[in-house]
């Protein structure tokens, strides 16, 4: 039997009990005697990816490391790993319209400000965070058509996008919410940095960007609500290589696939689900598009997505600390070197803006659980 195989199939196990004990439903039954050909390896060296000739070396960490794609596993793999994580609850069908709805289309708009009123959960949390000191409005905000006169349909989808997601993921134990309150916080700093990027360099539909950073995230939110603390903690690697690696080396795929699977479990549309998932690619290589428009969505997606990490964790002090073309972690390798130099330019400069910062900071200062 493979290593992959003996290493990944007895955690797959570990955590299907784990989360059958919380649930207290049957264990998923993972297959005991898959195929061991059948399963890709975790690891192979990439000789055949060798850095392009004038460009900087392939960082050794990257040069040993193979990303694994849900579709890559063979079905019984597949199918186990989405039993894991199969009893956290579906969120509301306000989801799926946060996620797919056409901001630039005027009746769409409406028709959301509609479906968010008639969710008086999410409607109260977005009120209570509107009115919160983060954004220090003179005059309280009683409705979600003044919320979004306010703070623009973007910035009110986002929030109740995060609330419709918080619903499936509330925790009792102290220890493993502070663990989720800090993917929240990389989530939401994320998000923010989403919006003022995509306004600042005029990317297209920036209320598909933010959705699509936040649902990037699913992947983690589930992993970390239901993986035993113990080996949680052993996968908590700082940069997102480090961490992808550990958890394909627990589950077989990494957290951006388990989020997959998860989404597809939940009947998203491919379309949502490619937005948030496939932006994890520029880890292993530039995501290649006929439509250079996309392919710079999908860049933005991922940059916004590890950056908004290293703020939450504290890895990143400030985005003034933050150089992305000077930036030698293997995390940003492919996305230094697959971006145009003029792009590249104007991605580094936008980071730095000191307003950006400031933002921020005052987004983790006045921050509550959930934004």
């Amino acid at each position: 039997m493979s290593t992959a195989l003996l290493v990944g199939l007895p955690a797959l196990l570990v955590l299907a009990m784990a989360v059958a004990w919380r649930r207290r439903v049957p264990a998923p039954q993972v297959p005991a005697t898959p195929d061991p050909a059948a399963a890709p390896p975790l690891t192979t060296n990439r000789v055949e990816e060798q850095s392009p000739s004038g460009q900087d070396p392939w960082p050794q960490a990257l040069a040993d490391f193979r990303l694994i794609h849900a579709d890559e596993l063979p079905d019984e793999r597949r199918v186990a790993v989405t039993a894991v994580f199969r009893n956290i609850p579906r969120p509301s069908r306000l989801m799926q319209h946060l996620a797919a709805v056409d901001l630039l289309n005027e009746a769409s708009a409406a028709r959301l400000v509609e479906l968010i009123a008639a969710e008086p959960v999410i409607a109260g949390k977005l009120l209570s965070a509107v009115n919160s000191p983060l954004y220090g409005l003179q005059t309280p905000v009683a409705s979600v058509a003044q919320a979004v006169t306010f703070l623009g349909l973007t910035q009110v989808r986002a929030i109740c996008l995060r609330y419709a997601l918080m619903q499936s993921f509330a925790q009792e134990a102290p220890e493993r919410q502070a663990m989720l309150d800090r993917v929240w916080q990389g989530s939401a700093l994320a998000c923010e940095l989403a919006q003022v990027m995509t306004h600042t360099l005029s990317i297209r539909d920036p209320g598909a960007v933010g959705s699509a950073v936040l649902l990037s995230f699913l992947g983690r939110l589930a992993v970390t609500a239901t993986t035993p603390t113990r080996l949680l903690t052993a996968a908590d690697q700082p940069d997102h290589l480090g961490r992808t690696r550990a958890e394909q080396a627990l589950l077989g795929v990494g957290a951006n696939e388990v989020g997959r699977l998860l989404m597809r479990d939940w009947a998203l549309p491919e379309p949502i689900i490619a937005s948030a998932c496939d932006p994890a690619d520029w880890l292993v290589r530039p995501v290649a598009s006929s439509d250079s428009g996309h392919a710079e969505t999908l860049a933005l997606t991922y940059l916004c997505a590890r950056l908004g990490e290293r703020l939450a964790s504290g890895a990143l002090p400030s985005l003034q600390n933050f150089d992305l073309a000077g930036e030698d972690s293997a995390d940003f390798f492919h996305l230094r070197h697959g971006l145009p130099s003029a792009g590249l330019g104007r991605w580094a400069a936008a980071l730095r803006a000191p307003e950006l910062s400031a933002r921020l900071e005052r987004l983790q200062a006045n921050s509550f659980r959930g934004y």
